[in-house]
């Protein structure tokens, strides 16, 4: 690994996500060459291919093996990046011989239960292939279209969910057969199997991004782009020192993320075990001591949104235990308020509190599921809540709606404004209690209940049941097939505690606020964590394009962008601020890392200070003018002393700058909107990457429009599909490695 990687690897494993993105590194490094140096005694990787290219021959020659397509030859211009010394271009079919599968008849006993395993993707796990759940016999092998697949064959699953997300590619140690959703890449000798297969892993991302069609249910890799795909090939003693380099450089990620999740697990029980000792204390005494234990060490423990979460939810209890704020011997007792109600109670042990049944609070209401066939029941302007609404402490309104018919001709009947939604069926119930008040009158379906309180207390008792999540998760039961049900003689009988109804109004405004400050908490650290993500990210990426020769500042790629682009009548301040971002991002310059969600594009709002820079120095001046639209137009102006940098920045750029040239050219003649939806679409995906997602079309889209500016409505959804099939097409595909963007809000809180 690079001096550069190595004196940074706490900042890049402590980053989100830091030791996977770690893992994704070194397999990208080592099939670039960039791991481990290049011996020039070694002998040229040309060779190997011609030996190589000589067995193929004589197995055709044999009958063995088909005799494929000529392939095109590869043009310099194609190439994805600049090769090392002695490594050469290839494609898959040059290297190996590729099989498919297919499943042998399963009405027919004779051809399963044998000793040959049938490899399918669900035995596509970790490590290397060595069995299977299910195998086939000698007599399938010989009468369905099976193929016998020979030990060192890589094993690359081709058709499934899977690969929204993630390459399963394995090695086989036995000799097997696969099925249809799998590829078997076999490789001919002399040729090392382990290469191959980490020659597909650190092409992962790029394989998922521009090899694979999104189905709506189940990916598939587009073969014939997958094996023309370009691959750098090295000398066979380089393929050795990178295998072996890659398992010592895995071997020490397994180590750092055994020592994460130890420190992280430590971490949690630390933090569980002192906020325990301030809802388990005894008395008053007890619970300051055991307070002041926690705010000595406030900071170093409250440093994840894990812990944060508890403190929130230690909170919540602190309040329905009567610790939070302070009774009050004038607050008129609660046993009055509910009596006036007709709620039957008993006194608490806490002054002024009650005590009583959960379903003696109110009414309770049934949801039901108007039949689905029927459409005059759906499709109306009445919520109607199920479980998947429940993501929010109040409902205004749901994903689903009924008619006024289907109150009058079904079950349903109609839940009143500040009543209490709760979730008592679903998988959620195995690990959270969900529970919601209504901001308007609603529906819901049978998975849920309904509880309609006095109004006066529906706000507390909201924050009671949020407080209770954990013994309400200990009361459901599980069924032997997973269901998970809230009985209701469980909730109903369930005995909770009520504080007068002053003192209800004193909680409530103290949880507020307390929550508010958690929440502030977590935005910072949410701040903090992006900054720390992206300077692994410019790490990482001014790793994968090669150290910078010479200190080029920013100020010198915008010379040089000026320098190629001024005389274009349609350059302005926006497109040198588009071209600047996928320069900065698509190269892994590490420019800049305060990209805005801006209506035009990602903006750093470092380009004034550049041109202001720009112009003292007399690289080049601008100029506004008012456009007939009443919009200001930025004109820029090369002045006399650009040469200089226009240099360090071709300098800097080294092998890159060919790239940069490219990017230039992509653009040329074209509107400054067109500018503006690809970079947006850049950024857009470049965060759902660096945030672990691998997001299809439609996602990106979606969240393109959606969730970045007002003003990005304008680009319509077909418009940008065929952009981003344009950015496949011309290797404009980010990698998740650059500078995530931020929200205005994000800067507005700074």
């Amino acid at each position: 690994m690079t001096a550069l990687l190595t004196g940074n690897l706490p900042l890049l494993a402590g980053a989100p996500n830091g030791i996977k993105k770690l893992r994704e590194l070194i397999l990208e490094l080592a099939v670039r060459g960039k791991l481990v140096p290049q011996d020039p005694n070694d002998e040229p990787a040309s060779e190997l291919l011609k030996r190589i290219a000589e067995e193929k021959a004589r197995l055709v020659a044999e009958g063995k093996v088909k005799k494929q397509k000529v392939l095109a030859e590869i043009g310099e211009e194609k190439t994805p990046f600049e090769l090392p010394v002695g490594w050469v271009w290839c494609r898959l079919s040059e290297l190996a011989v590729i099989r498919g599968g297919c499943t042998p008849s399963m009405s027919k006993s004779e051809f399963w239960d044998g000793g040959i395993p049938w490899v399918s993707p669900k035995d596509m796990h970790t490590g290397d292939v060595a069995d299977s759940e299910l195998k086939v016999t000698q007599l399938a092998l010989v009468s369905s279209g099976l193929e016998l697949v020979p030990v060192g064959s890589i094993l690359l699953v081709g058709r499934s969910g899977i690969l929204k997300r993630k390459l399963p590619v394995q090695l086989t140690t036995v000799p097997c057969t696969i099925n249809q959703d799998l590829k078997a890449i076999s490789p001919y000798q002399p040729l090392l199997p382990r290469y191959v297969q980490l020659m597909l892993m650190g092409t992962e991302r790029l394989i998922l991004v521009e090899d694979v069609k999104q189905g709506t249910t189940v990916q598939s890799i587009v073969y014939d782009r997958l094996f023309s795909r370009l691959f750098g090939f090295p000398p066979l003693p380089e393929q050795h020192r990178i295998v072996a380099k890659v398992d010592e450089l895995m071997a020490l990620c397994d180590r750092l993320d055994a020592r994460q999740a130890d420190a992280d697990s430590a971490h949690a029980q630390l933090v569980q075990a002192l906020l325990d000792s301030l809802t388990q204390a005894r008395d008053a005494e007890d619970f300051a001591q055991s307070w002041q234990r926690l705010a000595e060490h406030f900071h170093t423990l409250f440093n994840t949104e894990s812990s944060i979460d508890a403190l929130k939810q230690t909170l919540l209890q602190l309040a329905v235990m009567g610790k939070l704020v302070p009774q009050d011997p004038d607050d008129e007792p609660a046993i009055e308020l509910l009596g006036r109600n007709g709620i039957e109670s008993e006194p608490h042990e806490l002054h002024g509190w009650a005590k009583t049944q959960l379903g003696q609070l109110g009414n309770i209401y049934g949801g039901s599921t108007p039949n689905k066939a029927n459409g005059k029941f759906w499709g109306g302007n009445i919520p109607w809540v199920s479980p998947k609404d429940m993501k929010r402490p109040v409902i205004h309104d749901s994903e689903d709606h009924v008619s006024a018919k289907a109150l009058e001709e079904t079950s349903l009947k109609t839940v009143p404004q500040n009543s209490l939604l709760m979730v008592v069926r679903g998988m959620i119930l195995a690990h959270s209690f969900p529970v919601a008040i209504t901001a308007r009158d609603v529906t819901i379906n049978q998975d849920m209940k309904a509880l309609v309180p006095p109004k006066e207390i529906c706000t507390y008792l909201l924050m009671y049941l949020q407080a209770v999540k954990s013994v309400m998760v200990g009361l459901v039961d599980r069924s032997s097939h997973g269901t998970c049900k809230l009985m209701s003689e469980k909730l109903w009988t369930h005995a909770v505690s009520l504080p007068p109804l002053a003192e209800q109004h004193r909680i409530v405004a103290r949880v507020d606020q307390l929550m508010a400050l958690c929440d502030q908490l977590k935005a910072r650290l949410g701040e903090a964590c992006q900054v720390h993500g992206n300077l692994a990210n410019a790490l990482i990426g001014q790793a994968l394009s090669g150290e910078k020769q010479s200190r080029a500042e920013l100020v010198d790629f915008s010379a040089y962008l000026i320098s190629k682009l001024a005389s274009r009548r349609t350059f302005g301040r926006v497109a040198h601020m588009k071209l600047l971002f996928l320069a900065d991002s698509h190269l892994g310059l590490g420019l800049m890392d305060g990209y805005r969600r801006h209506a035009a594009g990602p903006l750093d709002t470092t380009i004034y200070r550049v041109e202001q820079r720009a112009a003292q120095e007399g690289l080049y001046s601008t100029s506004i003018e008012v456009l007939k639209s009443g919009q200001e137009k930025v004109s820029y102006h090369i002045g006399a002393n650009i040469s200089h940098s226009v240099e360090t920045a071709a300098s800097a750029l080294g092998s890159a700058q060919k790239e940069l040239n490219r990017l230039i050219a992509l653009f040329e003649g074209r509107k400054t909107d067109d500018l503006e939806a690809v970079a947006t679409l850049y950024a857009v995906w470049n965060d759902a990457l660096a945030g672990g997602l691998h997001p299809n079309d439609e996602w990106l889209i979606s969240e393109f429009r959606g969730n970045w500016h007002e003003a990005k409505e304008r680009f319509t959804p077909d418009i940008l599909g065929k952009w981003l099939g344009w950015m496949r097409d011309k290797g404009l595909v980010p990698t998740g490695n650059s500078a995530v963007t931020k929200s205005q809000a994000a800067f507005l809180f700074n």
